[in-house]
């Protein structure tokens, strides 16, 4: 039988092995895990195919919490600082190691070159803004028109900070009723992409908004590198109002300074920047209001000097019409005076006419008249008894019964009295 070896034994065994037959090595990937815990501090380094979101290798690495600490010191200190944080590109000074009580292997890491990074920070921050000039967006942002007057501002920085103080104070003091509707995010560290993109993308369903200002305290350099990032440069380059930035130092220019609207260096320059913004309106209006007093005053001189004009045209005007009208008034009465004898023999021949319309009018109305009563008198006469019975008619009568005018009316052995032209004739019906 082979010899065997305790579980402990044996992961010793490959320590050593690891640790004595493996020499320190440079070694570059991408950070997919940076966690401070206690004294120690976790890392994960892995390696990416272009396109793939899934390594193709990852290695576990750990450092003390003091290293960490100085060598983070290092970092923070360059002409271009960074910090740690996931998705950093570095080269470590590693040294293999294997912890026995999980059986894992793990590096320890010693050392970094901060020249690698540095320079890949520059490629990547070089290839982000090659992506957006090519996609137009570099200056989008800045094309927006901005209001002579933008007083509804959405803010974004973080809560309770100095930051928010400022910017807001410089607004208050300034005198202009300037409405901020503030929406916080964190400002450094790992969530601060995350946070600034859900606060822009409230602000954007907010209606009427004139800006928006994303303004952060002093903090560290290494802080502005989260500003680099080609989401929030993407994001502030599309929204629809102008977008302003107050998150750097003198010096320093992060990536989303180049994209927004304008880059001021700190929140109350941004403030600053609004308030003579609206200084410069205010001016340009008491221009525009006194420009107008001054038209309106010309104007109104004009007018009155036309008026005055006016008036004296119309009272000459006035003046000739009393004058001639007063010429024509003298002629008619001169007509009058010569015309009373010829008047009055005009108005004689026309009442004789009108006479004699009358007596002729009159007179055919009387024939017309007599001719209408001569007809209804022959139609009168026609219609006389004694004529009727002259040609021959007749009509009967019986005692108590008057005029009779059917033999119904008639029983026999009564009298009828018969009544003709020439007399009557008594008879009994039978």
């Amino acid at each position: 039988m082979e010899k065997s070896f305790a579980v402990s034994k044996y992961l010793s065994a490959v320590k050593k092995l690891v640790t004595t037959q493996i020499p320190p090595v440079w070694v570059n990937g991408v950070l997919t895990q940076v966690t401070e815990r206690g004294r120690m501090v976790y890392l994960s380094l892995a390696e990416f195919v272009e396109g793939d979101v899934k390594p193709i290798a990852k290695v576990d690495l750990y450092m003390y919490a003091g290293e960490f600490a100085q060598m983070r010191a290092r970092t923070s200190a360059l002409p271009i600082p960074f910090n740690f944080s996931e998705g950093l590109k570095v080269s470590l000074l590693v040294e293999a190691d294997f912890y026995i009580g999980s059986g894992k292997f793990q590096c320890h890491v010693t050392n970094i070159d901060p020249n690698f990074t540095v320079g890949e920070l520059a490629l990547t921050r070089q290839a982000i803004l090659q992506r957006l000039q090519k996609e137009n967006l570099l200056d989008k942002n800045k094309s927006l028109p901005l209001a002579a007057l933008p007083y509804k501002i959405g803010l974004i920085t973080g809560e309770k900070t100095a930051a928010f103080k400022d910017f807001t104070t410089t607004l208050a003091s300034s005198g202009y009723a300037f409405d901020i509707i503030p929406v916080y995010a964190k400002m450094q560290g790992n969530e601060t992409e995350t946070t600034v993109l859900e606060a822009l993308g409230k602000l954007r369903q907010m209606p009427e908004l004139d800006a928006v200002c994303i303004v952060r305290g002093g903090g560290s350099k290494t802080d502005l590198n989260y500003f680099d990032s080609e989401a929030l440069c993407r994001a502030i380059a599309i929204f629809p109002v102008p977008v302003f930035t107050g998150i750097g130092h003198q010096i320093d220019e992060s990536l989303v300074d180049k994209v927004a609207y304008r880059s001021c260096i700190t929140p109350t320059d941004c403030a600053k920047f609004l308030v003579a913004r609206a200084e410069d309106a205010s001016r340009r209006l008491r221009e525009k209001i006194l420009q107008i007093a001054s038209a309106a005053q010309q104007k109104l001189s004009r007018s009155t000097n036309r008026l005055s004009k006016m008036e004296t045209s119309i009272s000459v005007l006035f003046e000739r019409r009393i004058a001639g009208e007063r010429q024509k008034l003298d002629a008619v009465a001169k007509n009058i005076a010569r015309a009373p004898g010829r008047i009055l023999e005009r108005e004689r021949e026309r009442i004789q006419r009108n006479l004699d319309g009358l007596h002729l009018g009159a007179q055919k109305i009387i024939a017309l008249q007599k001719a209408r009563f001569e007809i209804v008198e022959t139609k009168v006469k026609s219609h006389d008894p004694k004529r009727i019975l002259a040609r021959g008619f007749a009509y009967a009568t019986a005692a108590g019964k008057g005029l009779v005018k059917s033999k119904s009316e008639v029983q026999s052995g009564d009298e009828i009295l018969m009544h003709f032209a020439d007399g009557n004739v008594s008879v009994v019906a039978k």
